[in-house]
């Protein structure tokens, strides 16, 4: 169903619109295994604004939708309490298997392990799990699912010295004979890198951490409540009929920077050229400045960032990116993000409109290699952007689709509102545009304005 025809009530229009409610009951004295591990689910539920007019007037359900909400997705997260003189193994074991796997991961005779120990900061205190994160099927799609399991762990992990998590196959396809290893492999490995952009680290045995005593939790917390901001406003733009985004500046091009070893640690200062370029991140001439700016201003190991930067200064215009991130797959997963913001731009900062309405303005642009993971619309579920552009986007690996820019422009389901693009990250990346291209893209952006 396409987001213009559903129910304004079941769409984020306003982030105010939608509500966590939390529950959890206990016994007046908890006895058994009720002291040790508490269970607590959260409702995600949308209210209809009642300062809003459905169209044909409102009714009777639009009443109770704004008393009580409409549940849309809900999130079930445990409590491992320590200290109570039980042995926290085997009241997990006795709860689940999913339980009894997280538990035997961070725990060893009772204790937390020293892996543990190593990998927390404060490895004092109790043990939040994030078991299960639900949306209902018009909701997915949109990376709301962090978004709400970050606002959750906010409110429960006081007293908490880490959070885990094992990313895994909650819903299993019509057809289980189609789900591979293979299968499963990637779409583990796509929950995993939900939840890194909430603050969660590989641990071990297929279990992520996010350890509370950090910072990081709480500013991919923030960036993910502007997330959540941004979509509304693009939604709500949308249903009133104007642009989701302003349009572009044009600023001239900037003049190709001067191409910088791997090897340097400490480069010099950027060019005021190099500057303006950095506001609208389209041209590869500032394709390792941008990354240098990223390397030296992160925590990443020397060995990283030397390899990153060395193999972004292999990319052409006519370089499979594709190709070229294999050589960065074993660097830190927030460096590989850098790597390829880098090398491409999301689609959202590219305006389409002109080539569009008149593909034969495309010129040297037709030729231009554009990235997305589902371009063709060849599997369930929308395509996004590689990178780390957004919570949408997804790595750039051998399985991501690559075609010309006026072949896209061709594909007219594409551009359909929330088809099978992405709405924030719009669904496709582009490989940074060379000195030629992003002439005549300002010049055709600069036309088009007039």
């Amino acid at each position: 169903m396409s987001l213009a025809r559903r129910p304004a009530s079941e769409l984020p229009g306003d982030p105010a619109q939608l509500r966590l409610v939390y529950s959890h009951g206990h016994p007046a004295v908890p006895y058994e295994d009720e002291d040790t591990l508490e269970h607590w689910r959260v409702s995600i539920r949308a209210y209809h604004d009642e300062e809003e007019e459905c169209a044909g007037g409102c009714t009777d359900a639009c009443q109770q939708l704004i008393d009580d909400g409409s549940e849309v997705g809900w999130l079930r997260l445990w409590r491992l309490r320590d200290y109570t003189g039980v042995d926290r193994w085997m009241v997990a074991d006795a709860q689940s298997g999913d339980l009894e796997s997280i538990a035997s991961a961070v725990l060893h005779d009772g204790e937390y392990s020293d892996a543990f120990q190593e990998t927390i900061d404060c490895p004092v205190g109790d043990l939040l799990i994030l078991d299960r994160v639900f949306l209902t099927c018009p909701w997915r799609g949109f990376g709301l699912g962090p978004v709400f399991a970050a606002e959750a762990i906010r409110r429960l992990s006081g007293g908490c010295c880490a959070v885990a998590a094992e990313p895994g196959m909650a819903e299993w396809p019509e057809n289980r004979d189609e789900v591979s290893d293979a299968y499963r492999a990637t779409a583990k490995a796509k929950i995993a890198a939900l939840w890194e952009s909430i603050g969660f680290h590989a641990f071990h045995g297929g279990v992520q951490l996010l350890d509370t005593s950090l910072q990081e939790p709480i500013d991919l917390h923030r960036a993910r409540r502007k997330d959540l901001e941004d979509l509304s406003a693009a939604y709500r733009a949308h249903i009133e009929g104007r642009p989701a985004l302003p349009e572009l500046a044009v600023t001239p091009p900037a003049s190709p920077a001067t191409p910088v070893s791997a090897a340097i640690r400490q480069p010099p200062p950027l060019a005021p050229e190099v500057e303006a370029e950095l506001s609208n991140g389209l041209a590869a001439a500032a394709s390792l400045s941008d990354l240098r700016r990223e390397c030296e201003s992160s925590g990443w190991s020397h060995s990283d960032r030397t390899t990153a930067l060395a193999v972004a200064a292999q990319a052409t215009h006519d370089t499979d990116l594709r190709q070229l991130a294999a050589q960065v797959e074993q660097v830190h997963f927030g460096l590989r993000d850098a790597w390829t913001d880098a090398l491409t731009f999301p689609g959202r900062f590219f305006n389409v409109h002109p080539f569009r309405e008149n593909p034969a303005a495309l010129g040297p642009l037709a030729g231009l290699w554009v990235y997305g993971s589902n371009l063709n619309g060849r599997f369930r579920g929308r395509s996004h952007a590689v990178g780390g552009d957004c919570q949408h986007a997804r790595p750039l690996t051998p399985d991501t689709e690559r075609m010309p820019l006026a072949d896209l422009l061709d594909l007219t389901s594409f551009w359909e509102w929330n088809g099978p693009s992405c709405s924030f990250c719009h669904g496709w990346s582009g490989q940074r545009l060379t000195p030629d291209q992003h002439t005549h893209y300002l010049t055709v952006l600069a036309g088009h304005q007039r």
